[in-house]
């Protein structure tokens, strides 16, 4: 599989896009899992960015949550609106 290959990114792109999904086992149908995994297992540049989404999850959850300032909260909050 050649990284550089214009055709190699449409299934990157995508098992990219669903990565975060795939990690919160949020609703993906078995299917779905498999055809992720087996990307992740075929394509290196890919799975290297799973393993890095993975770790980070990971030690998102085991850090102690953090008060952020209530002036960046509400300008996260008036960017948010936004969309």
């Amino acid at each position: 599989m050649n990284p550089f290959d214009p055709k190699h990114w449409d299934p990157c792109n995508e098992a990219l896009e669903r990565v975060h999904e795939f990690l919160n086992q949020r609703e993906l149908t078995p299917q779905d899992q498999a055809d992720i995994r087996r990307h992740l297992t075929d394509c290196p540049p890919c799975g290297d960015r799973f393993d890095f989404e993975e770790k980070l999850l990971e030690r998102l959850k085991k850090s102690d949550p953090c008060q952020c300032p209530e002036r960046l909260r509400a300008r996260i909050k008036a960017l948010l609106d936004l969309t």
